[in-house]
């Protein structure tokens, strides 16, 4: 495990549920949008009665919840505790992006404020608004330029964490669910 990382701590019920295919199938399902019974039983290709039994299974160990929004249909859609599951590496995403963008907007402003005078407007306005003299060019600092440029590879590297975690996360999820499939 890679240190930082979040660890996910399943109870005997989560291992209950996820001891079925059917089951891991279900969460799979459910990964990419929320659904009806209906919906579920014709993805899978079971009974009713038999998805509702492993929905409750799914349910009581807190990986799926239902929806009743008063509506004449019943929707079933992952948990947050279902969704680090099957994604652990998201929220080390969520972080890596978040300071990428962090680190590039201190970059900008550091940027944008040590450069506020490289080109100096007019020095002198006649009073018919002729320019008396030019655009001054003046030098931006060593050291600006150097915060500013620090900025945008601390940036450039945190983006890379995330794709890493992300390829990382998903080679995790498949080793996981066949590491499931195999017990």
């Amino acid at each position: 495990m890679m240190p930082g990382l979040p660890r996910i701590t399943l109870d005997q019920e989560s291992f209950k549920a996820l001891a079925s295919d059917v089951r891991v199938g279900i969460l799979k399902v459910l990964d990419d949008r929320r659904q009806t019974v209906t919906d579920l039983s014709n993805v899978m290709g079971l009974s009713k009665p038999t998805l509702l039994e492993h929905l409750e299974k799914l349910q009581s160990a807190g990986l799926v919840k239902r929806l009743d929004e008063g509506r004449k249909w019943i929707y079933y859609e992952l948990s947050d505790k279902g969704r680090k599951v099957l994604h652990p590496e998201k929220v080390s995403i969520v972080v890596a992006l978040g300071s990428a963008v962090g680190l590039a907007a201190i970059g900008i402003v550091a940027l944008i404020g040590s450069t506020s005078g490289f080109l100096a407007g007019p020095a002198n306005a006649g009073q018919d608004g002729e320019v008396l003299a030019g655009p001054q060019m003046l030098s931006l600092s060593p050291a600006d330029a150097g915060f500013a440029v620090l900025m945008f590879l601390l940036a450039g590297a945190s983006l890379g964490a995330a794709l890493l975690l992300r390829w990382w996360g998903r080679r995790r999820r498949a080793r996981f669910f066949a590491a499931l499939a195999t017990a």
